[in-house]
């Protein structure tokens, strides 16, 4: 089993990708879209991605807003409902 990375940065890349995706995870807690199992889920869900280092450096660089949810993100599935 991999270990989890580590909380602190996959709660940022986390809010980074909703950002960038044009996602606004505090509304959707907000108006009961998510609940805080739910946000809690997509930070653990990330930092169970190999992909960490990638997505940093893609955020980084980000200056708008992403045409979509990269492939290899294990939360495009509620990323892509939240934007919609």
């Amino acid at each position: 089993m991999t270990p989890l990375g580590n909380p602190r940065t996959h709660f940022w890349l986390t809010l980074g990708m909703a950002k960038a995706t044009g996602v606004d995870l505090n509304a959707a807690l907000y108006e009961a879209k998510i609940t805080r199992s739910d946000y809690s889920g997509l930070i653990n869900r990330c930092r169970e991605c190999a992909h960490a280092e990638t997505c940093g450096a893609m955020l980084g660089g980000c200056t708008g807003r992403l045409e979509s949810v990269p492939e290899f993100c294990l939360n495009r599935t509620t990323f892509e409902g939240l934007a919609a």
